[in-house]
């Protein structure tokens, strides 16, 4: 019933009360800033950004996420890009402002004006489509001048509302590929608190180190601690197995084996030496047993007590000095060899 309601909200779009012909010229010459309202980082605002700005030049620009608390204000002769979906409290916000802006434009990579194209999509998807459009269908058609569309087929389809095609428009950087460094912790569920102890340490290399990628096996719950955090993976866990396999095919850089303190932990045998060995890594390891009896500290591996900055410290070291880890995870083959000769 709730998506039958949010469907009959949508009316076709005949036209926008405020689109306006042939004084484009004019409003862009008094313009002096645009502010491009976006939803946190997104492919939309990645690929997009740069084409949405070409169409103001000499402009200053601002980009405002609008999923942030701010205190930006709207000055005399502001223009307004709202990239896919505008929160009603933000709807607030500019209609507040209205006089002030020389134009409010509003841009879409998708066909978000018309429900019955939603159909094939996965319901949740499809119900939060409904959701956000029907929430701002209405204002659009009030408070918008035009309506930007990334593609001819949109342009085409919304015709009568005069669209400019806006075409992607990529960066530089984002064509640019980056030779990352993969950092693993492979702990099973019984490891529950050095995966809780570990995010401190993993953001912080994460946000001091562009090229280093985070890898972590868990459950729901580990995946929504980490999930916010860039350039991390959370994988199910696996059986031995189907582990062994994976592990014989994937390569990882760095191997981390922290240990915390308790009753449990205290009988752990030093298998993630051999695990890490087995995928080309060095490993960092807490300084306990077992893994004090196995390492020679800086030699074949690095032995760390259980505070976060020291970590972070060996492991920024460690992406940033490539033949440091060939050297260690070199010789830590060559110890694990020995030991079965």
């Amino acid at each position: 019933m709730d998506e039958l309601i949010r469907k009959a909200l949508f009316k076709p779009y005949r036209s926008l009360n405020k689109q306006s012909y042939g004084n484009q010229h004019n409003w862009l010459q008094e313009c002096q800033r645009v502010i491009i309202l976006h939803e946190g980082l997104s492919p939309t605002l990645a690929y997009f950004e740069q084409a949405i700005t070409s169409k103001f030049p000499d402009t200053e620009y601002r980009l405002q996420d609008t999923t942030s608390i701010s205190n930006m204000v709207i000055s005399e002769g502001d223009a307004i890009v709202i990239i896919r979906f505008l929160s009603p409290s933000w709807q607030q916000r500019i209609e507040q402002d209205i006089d002030k802006i020389s134009r409010v434009i509003y841009f879409m990579d998708d066909d978000l004006l018309d429900p019955p194209v939603l159909v094939a999509l996965p319901k949740p998807y499809r119900k939060k489509i409904l959701r956000r459009s029907a929430a701002q269908h209405q204002w659009i058609t009030q408070y918008c001048d035009e309506i930007w569309v990334s593609t001819i087929y949109l342009a085409k389809k919304y015709a009568h509302l005069s669209p400019d095609v806006v075409e992607a428009k990529p960066s530089s950087l984002l064509l640019e590929s980056m030779q990352p460094v993969k950092i693993a912790y492979h702990g099973s569920s019984s490891h529950r608190e050095e995966k809780y102890w570990l995010r401190q340490v993993v953001e912080g290399v994460l946000q001091r180190c562009p090229s280093a990628t985070f890898e972590i096996f868990g459950e729901h719950e580990i995946y929504k601690h980490y999930r916010d955090l860039p350039r991390v993976t959370v994988l199910h866990p696996m059986s031995w197995d189907n582990y062994l396999a994976y592990t014989r095919i994937q390569r990882i850089d760095i191997g981390l084996a922290p240990l915390l303190d308790s009753a449990f932990n205290a009988a752990r045998g030093p298998v993630k030496y051999y695990d890490f060995v087995r995928m080309g890594a060095v490993g960092i390891y807490s300084n306990c047993a077992p893994y004090n009896k196995l390492i020679e500290q800086n030699v074949n591996g690095l032995l760390l007590e259980n505070d976060s900055n020291l970590w972070v410290k060996a492991l920024e070291v460690l992406v940033e000095f490539p033949d440091k880890r060939i050297e260690l995870s070199s010789n830590a083959r060559r110890h694990a060899y020995s030991l079965i000769e």
